[in-house]
């Protein structure tokens, strides 16, 4: 069998067959294939697939409106309500506030660019974790190690919670001390917590509640900030203009770069969520934003006072509207309105942040992992939640408040800006290294050179101390949130080390990606299995009634040359032929396509295949009912394996079917099969398949009392059964099959089954869709 480069190999790669003196420890789960074989309903979690232009197995179901929608309102957030004050008193002048923020979205079309490219190049889920881990290959587990503890230690909502304390006690006219500040913002934090780890469903309903409330809020904005700036001189009552003009513009600039540098991370903060989407909709609401946060400003400095701006923190919003609609609206509902915004997006991100947390600690990257990424006890992410909630306490709580939410979007942006500058790096590697990989956009070189420059110098800030001194507002050190930022990445170096070197060496084992199912039954690849007792009814002597069009499924007689199945090159020299032909035969398809296999040939004890590898490939039979692709998935693996000819073969129908053989005569657990037609789409569950640089999708199958099942006893090597995967034609025939494994009372003593699955893209090229 041919040896995987290492560059090529999953990311937690099988180590070799470990000597009799070691032993070996999983790290995270895995679909369990092995680095030559897929198996049912998985992809190849192979580096090196990320080149290959394929469609999202996802579908691209999203209409360029809807796209726009969404990155526009993810973009828009509590920044345009918060950090304009800060900026405006940090930099002195409101010239250099309003050229930042001009700045800032250049700056941000630069990164948008290329994270095009690198979204165009490696079309797949995961941004910049999966731009860095194709980038930055060695050493193993590094890139992904550093994005696992960023998102942790970093993945916090304090922020928000921050906003939310200070526009609640705005509104209610409360001059809060420094406690009763942070604790409304824990409070906040805390009964969030609750919610989503306690009542799941009822946590999504308010977050979905308070989201149209932002929404709200963001066109009322858009509206009063044109009212304002069209219409202000015409209010009686109010000056003309609060607006600088002439040399005022730029009075009192501090030119300072460290001071410019922590100014330009919040009008980041304020930019963030473009990368959503990768394609023209991001540049859209990219320009869209700086127009509105240009306008917003304009608007901030013609209704309030720029002494105002100053002193308001964070609550120029709040400050904006009082002045604007008067002490009942402006003073009270309107930052209200805002406060609850602020507790939308804690909800939002906290609910994702523990779903991210969840994942990173079933990969194996958390310390009591299996404990960590359970839906124990109420069916919600309750350890990610709570990896979620201490890093954010702690951030809420231990600086002076006075100047907390500055410093939370310092230390966030600092160890960002380091990543922006790798993937930068990476991106100008890559053009050297693989010219060979396909670039349907490609980023301007200005953009890129601008954006490591700005990246370095950014990085250097640091060592720039502002001019009256050096400690700010609240009595923090001007660098600490350069400080914190690379001890968290010193951290993640170290936790690296200490996780896949120190302990391994110490302990003697070997880092393995092996499949583990939780007490909840919860696994990287499938969702919690429900039995349920059902008829499944023998073919055997009736095998000819049931048809791949008619059923789902086909028994046929057909005798190997091959019969052992022991070597891989010598099953794709001999089999596939075999397969190719027999496919031929039975559905007149003009072309075959076999893009993988599986064996199952599994021990009666798994702990004696004392090899990682051998391990791996010993697979049993899959005893949960499933689609080995869905739809979208389906479609997205012709151009995955045949991209020069995609647009041609897609216009004929498309079939994926699985040759399914027995090795030896079947004694225990037999494959089941279900009448395609006794099951209706809306019993199909999407599960999705979240690997460290990919995203696929299987069906699995809700229990229906309708859905008739089928076997043949003791099915022999002379036989395959055709299973349909997927069906383009929608002509009302069978388009898929759902097929489990099942266990038959008193066959357990038995000789285990063994098996060869052969899945095949089928094309009949003159036929039709419909």
């Amino acid at each position: 069998m041919s040896a995987v480069p290492d560059d090529q190999r999953p990311l937690l790669s099988r180590s070799p067959s470990p000597s009799p003196t070691s032993s070996s420890k999983t790290a995270y789960g895995t679909d369990e294939e092995s680095n030559d074989t897929v198996a049912v309903g998985e992809v190849s979690r192979s580096v090196e697939d990320d080149v290959l232009p394929e469609t999202s197995t996802l579908g691209r179901n999203i209409s360029w409106s809807s796209a726009y929608i969404l990155v526009i309102s993810r973009v828009i957030g509590s920044g345009i309500f918060a950090t304009p004050g800060a900026i405006v008193r940090s930099v002195g002048s409101v010239g250099l506030s309003l050229s930042l923020w001009i700045v800032g979205a250049i700056i941000a079309a630069c990164g948008l660019a290329i994270s095009l490219e690198y979204g165009s190049m490696l079309p797949r889920s995961g941004g910049e974790k999966v731009y860095l881990e194709f980038t930055y290959r060695r050493p193993r587990f590094l890139a992904s190690t550093l994005v696992a503890v960023q998102a942790v230690l970093l993945g916090f909502t304090a922020s928000n919670c921050i906003i939310f304390s200070q526009y609640v006690l705005f509104a209610f006219d409360i001059e809060g001390s420094d406690l009763i500040r942070k604790s409304l913002a824990v409070g906040l934090l805390t009964a969030i917590t609750i919610i989503h780890g306690c009542f799941l469903k009822t946590g999504i309903h308010i977050q979905n509640f308070l989201g149209w409330i932002k929404v709200g809020l963001v066109v009322f904005m858009i509206f009063a900030g044109l009212f304002v700036v069209t219409f202000r001189s015409h209010i009686s009552g109010h000056p003309a203009s609060n607006f600088p003009t002439g040399k005022d513009l730029w009075k009192d600039t501090d030119w300072s770069w460290g001071i410019i540098s922590t100014s330009l991370f919040k009008v980041f903060y304020s930019y963030a969520g473009l990368n959503n989407v990768n394609n023209s909709v991001s540049v859209s609401a990219l320009v869209t934003a700086c127009i509105l946060y240009v306008l917003v400003n304009i608007a901030y400095f013609i209704v309030v006072p720029l002494d105002e701006i100053r002193d308001s923190g964070e609550l120029i919003a709040a400050l904006f509207f009082e002045r604007s609609f008067g002490p009942n609206v402006g003073k009270r509902i309107l930052p209200l309105a805002v406060a609850l915004s602020g507790a939308g997006n804690v909800m939002v991100v906290t609910f994702a942040l523990a779903r991210l947390n969840q994942e990173i600690a079933r990969q194996g990257f958390l310390p009591f992992s299996k404990i960590l990424s359970s839906n124990k006890p109420f069916g919600a992410p309750m350890g990610g939640l709570i990896v979620h909630y201490i890093p954010s306490l702690l951030v809420i709580t231990l600086p002076p408040s006075g100047d907390v939410y500055s410093f939370i979007l310092e230390v966030e942006g600092y160890p960002g800006t380091i990543y922006g500058l790798a993937v930068s790096i990476g991106l100008l590697w890559l053009r050297y290294k693989r010219p060979d990989l396909k670039r349907p956009f490609k980023a301007w070189i200005v953009a890129v050179i601008l954006r490591i420059a700005l990246g370095l110098a950014l990085l250097a800030a640091p060592f720039f101390p502002p001019r009256d001194g050096k400690e700010r507002q609240g009595g923090i050190w001007y660098a600490t949130y350069a400080v914190v930022g690379i001890s968290i990445i010193i951290f993640g170096l170290l936790y690296w080390y200490v996780w896949t070197k120190l302990i391994p060496r110490w302990k003697g084992y070997t880092l393995e990606e092996e499949t583990s199912v939780l007490e909840d039954g919860t696994t990287t690849y499938s969702r919690p299995a429900e039995p349920h007792l059902v008829t499944v009814r023998d073919v055997s002597g009736r095998e000819h009634e049931y048809t791949l069009d008619g059923n789902g499924f086909q028994f046929h007689k057909h005798v190997s040359i091959e019969k052992d199945f022991l070597d891989d090159d010598q099953i794709k020299a001999q089999y596939y032929p075999e397969v190719e032909q027999l496919l031929k035969d039975v559905t007149g398809a003009t072309r075959i396509f076999i893009f993988d296999h599986t064996i199952r040939r599994q021990p009666k004890d798994i702990s004696l295949a004392d090899a990682a590898e051998t391990r791996a490939r010993l697979r049993g039979p899959v005893q949960r009912v499933h689609i080995d692709q869905s739809y979208s998935a389906s479609l997205s693996r012709v151009p995955h394996h045949l991209p020069d000819e995609a647009e041609h073969l897609l216009r004929g129908r498309v079939e994926i079917i699985n040759v399914w053989r027995p090795i030896k005569t079947v004694q225990r657990d037999p494959l089941a099969v279900a009448d395609a037609h006794s099951v209706r789409d809306e019993s199909l569950v999407v599960t999705e398949l979240i690997y460290p640089n990919r995203r696929g999708e299987t069906y699995a199958v809700r229990y229906d009392g309708g859905h008739r099942w089928f076997y043949k006893h003791g099915l022999t090597p002379e036989e395959v059964l055709l299973i349909k995967c997927f069906d383009s034609k929608k002509d009302g025939r069978a388009r898929r099959v759902p097929h489990t494994a099942f266990e038959v009372e008193g066959t357990e003593g038995r000789e285990g089954r063994e098996s060869i699955e052969v899945r095949c893209l089928v094309f009949h090229e003159g036929d039709t869709l419909e």
